[in-house]
């Protein structure tokens, strides 16, 4: 690795430098490595002077994204005696022994962006002035042109350091056997070059293109608002249309693809044949760094180390291998149920548990928080336990005179009205979401990809079915989970109990509806995750499920916004899109609950009035808790949300709603359950994050009737009422709280 020292070579396994490449004074301006290559025995480099020095800048945006666009220290190349990467000395050595073998000293400053080598040329471009190329093995100078036909074709550096344009620093020069290529943000057209002697062979107008050059032709990715190119070698002429890339990314390719980022997400550009043409592809969760596009190792694809406030679902590193088939075959019912469930001894024998008639607040299927309970009008500490430490719970759920909690060390948990833990049992994954409580059974979903029914009063196992289609794991974010992981909980209607599985739409996403009693598939849909043919795009499952009316609907990734299917066939109600583009944003609280990690709030009263919190994906804007007056139909100021809450970050474009009240404390809530004439919440002010707070508000007036203090802030929607008025808070650092009606 280059540095502004020398050039250091570390041990891959521990991280220890094992040799140190220097050059020596006399033959260079500077000790800065600015380019540098390997071939066989022998490292080549270009050599410097020291740059100008560079402030890390803080991102100035909260939440996921975003780094701070702008012309930083540097970047505007003005200067080559300090600019990034422009030196004067060409040097090659021995990469065993550190000796010279030779060097070329140029009168003129060198721009690394433009150097790159092939059958033993290297090419070296100076800004304005000259293409240069030299005999590798002797640093020999074999021709330089320097032709105003050539320059003015090439022409001076344009502004980039811009989110559509790109980074000024990106390389700009390429090369095969034969041909020369000039591209990149900074190039106001495309110019290809003679390997022979430098002399100008055609040209483009499109100049900021990232290039993959493959044998068959050109893959040229043109800038956002317009679109990529297929271009032949020997004239430049178009061959086909490609997709349009999205801003900034670096292309890549591999043995049969090329990668680029689109409109939301990548995409992927199945190599050109005579019989097939241009085959683009859609992988909408994540998109590649700028800096790097996807890189291509070993037969793997990686994306990462990326954070990005875009219309994206997957963030960090990313690991892609190739599989055989892209999708599972399709299982009949009897088939699933075969090699898919796990039936207990005496699964048919369960003990009642007594449900009050009262709404459990938190276990009801269409999630939203409300309770028929009287919040209380003062309230004392009853209790609190420990329930884990390296982890976190889920939120609680009330119901027959038991606190049912799970979490993502795998367990799910009984515990009593004292706090008393009654009964333990454990799942073979992460459990993200809370239990469902019903038919005197405790339903749940775990990352290992089943769905598992338990006798609510003794944590007996009665059946676990498989909804995954096999059984293969792999590690996403510290934990070892299924491919297939069911993350987003289950919800039960009636009889049966209905569950997800999947992460990404690529990988196929798998919706079942079980009998809540047996465990056998009544109904399945593994087909969603691949709606559109064309370009093998579909849903992915990015949120907890739901059901809405007739629908079953849970977040469906960057393409579809919300996943909808038919809770009496699991058909898929989305209507298909063929379209590279994303146009949705998410943040599952699955995989980032760093983020995903506040409540939003839409209730409806009686009256009409609307009882709103807002807070949108990734934690990074709110707006105030606050009661609407009711609306009649047609009336301005009813606000058009969308699910991941980014229409904050367009307030002012439409009228504001109307505010009975607002609450003006900027506080962030983590949990909020609707009750009887007041509000119980949970959540921290924006000037205290480490200070968290359970509170009821009156509904009427917006008034805190009372709050208490919490010792950390509670899980995702983690509160939840019993049918006596006792109110439960499972919190971030594993407790699990408890406070009952003051006398």
């Amino acid at each position: 690795m280059g540095d502004h020292q020398s050039c250091k070579v570390f041990d891959a396994v521990t991280g220890e430098v094992r040799q140190e490449f220097t050059v020596p004074t006399e033959i260079a301006d500077g000790p800065v490595w600015k380019w540098m290559a390997v071939q066989g025995d022998t490292i080549f480099a270009l050599v410097g002077n020291l740059e100008v020095e560079i402030r890390t800048l803080r991102s100035d945006r909260p939440g996921i994204g975003h780094w701070p666009w702008g012309m930083w220290d540097g970047h505007d190349y003005n200067d080559p005696r300090t600019a990034f990467g422009h030196g004067r000395t060409l040097v090659a050595m021995n990469r065993r022994s550190g000796q010279i073998l030779w060097h070329h000293r140029d009168p003129e400053f060198l721009d690394a962006r433009a150097v790159c080598m092939k059958n033993d040329r290297i090419y070296a471009y100076s800004p304005e002035k000259y293409l240069l190329c030299l005999d590798a093995r002797n640093g020999q100078v074999v021709w330089q042109n320097s032709s105003q036909d050539l320059l003015e074709a090439i022409g001076p550096n344009q502004k980039a350091q811009h989110y559509i344009t790109g980074y000024a620093t990106s390389a700009y020069m390429k090369c095969n056997d034969s041909q020369i290529f000039f591209a990149g943000p900074q190039r106001e057209r495309m110019v290809v070059a003679s390997t022979e002697d430098g002399r100008k062979l055609w040209t483009n107008d499109v100049g900021n293109l990232q290039l993959v050059l493959r044998k068959e032709a050109i893959y040229a990715a043109g800038p956002e608002n317009t679109r990529g190119m297929l271009l032949n070698y020997e004239n430049g002429e178009e061959i086909a249309s490609l997709p349009a890339r999205r801003a900034c990314t670096r292309a890549t390719g591999c043995a049969d693809s090329v990668f680029f980022r689109a409109r939301g997400g990548t995409v992927r550009i199945m190599a050109a044949t005579e019989q097939a043409g241009v085959s683009p592809r859609h992988i909408a969760p994540m998109r590649p760094p700028c800096q790097d596009g996807v890189l291509v190792s070993n037969g793997h694809l990686y994306w990462g180390p990326w954070m990005c406030g875009c219309e994206l679902s997957l963030y960090g590193n990313i690991g892609l291998r190739p599989v055989e088939t892209l999708r599972m075959p399709q299982r009949d019912l009897d088939t699933a149920t075969r090699h898919s469930l796990v039936q207990f001894a005496d699964w048919q024998q369960v003990k009642p548990l007594p449900l009050s008639k009262q709404s459990e607040s938190t276990a009801i299927s269409d999630r939203r928080v409300r309770s028929e309970v009287r919040v209380p009008g003062a309230v004392q500490t009853a209790w609190s336990t420990q329930l884990l430490t390296t982890d976190l719970p889920t939120a609680p759920v009330a119901a027959g005179g038991l606190i049912f909690v799970a979490d993502r060390m795998g367990a799910v948990r009984a515990l009593d009205s004292s706090g008393q833990i009654i009964w333990t049992t454990y799942t073979g994954g992460a459990i993200f979401y809370p239990p469902s409580v019903a038919h005197d059974r405790v339903f749940v979903g775990s990352a290992d990809g089943r769905v598992y029914a338990l006798e609510a009063t003794t944590g007996r196992k009665l059946w676990s079915y498989r909804v995954s289609p096999t059984d293969s794991r792999i590690s996403v974010y510290g934990k070892i989970v299924s491919r297939w992981p069911v993350a987003g909980g289950v919800v039960v209607v009636d009889d049966q109990v209905y569950a997800a599985a999947g992460i990404t739409h690529y990988d196929g996403t798998y919706v079942v509806a079980l009998d809540a009693t047996s465990g056998e598939p009544q109904m399945n849909n593994d087909t969603s995750g691949r709606l559109s043919e064309e370009v093998d795009s579909g849903i992915s499952l990015q949120g907890e499920l739901k059901v809405a009316g007739e629908e079953l609907q849970f977040a469906g990734g960057g393409i579809y916004e919300l996943a909808r299917f038919r809770l009496t066939d699991l058909e898929c109600l989305n209507e298909t899109r063929h379209e590279i583009s994303s146009q949705y944003r998410t943040a599952f609280y699955a995989w980032y609950p760093n983020y995903n990690r506040y409540e939003s709030l839409e209730h409806q009263l009686e009256d009409g009035r609307l009882l709103t919190f807002d807070a949108n994906y990734d934690g990074s804007e709110f707006s105030p808790l606050s009661l609407e007056p009711n609306r009649p139909l047609g009336m301005r100021g009813q606000q058009r949300k969308d699910i991941a809450g980014e229409f904050l970050r367009r307030r002012g474009k439409e009228a504001p709603p109307k505010f009975l009240w607002q609450n003006q404390e900027n506080y962030r809530f983590t949990a909020l359950v609707v009750g009887q004439q007041a509000l119980l919440a949970a959540g921290h002010q924006e000037a205290t994050p480490q200070h968290s707070k359970l509170l009821a508000v009156d509904i009427e007036t917006g008034a805190t009737l009372w709050s208490v203090d919490l010792p950390a802030a509670t899980v995702k929607s983690g509160l939840a009422m019993d049918s006596n008025g006792s109110v439960y808070a499972a919190l971030e650092n594993g407790e699990l709280h408890c406070w009952k009606i003051k006398n």
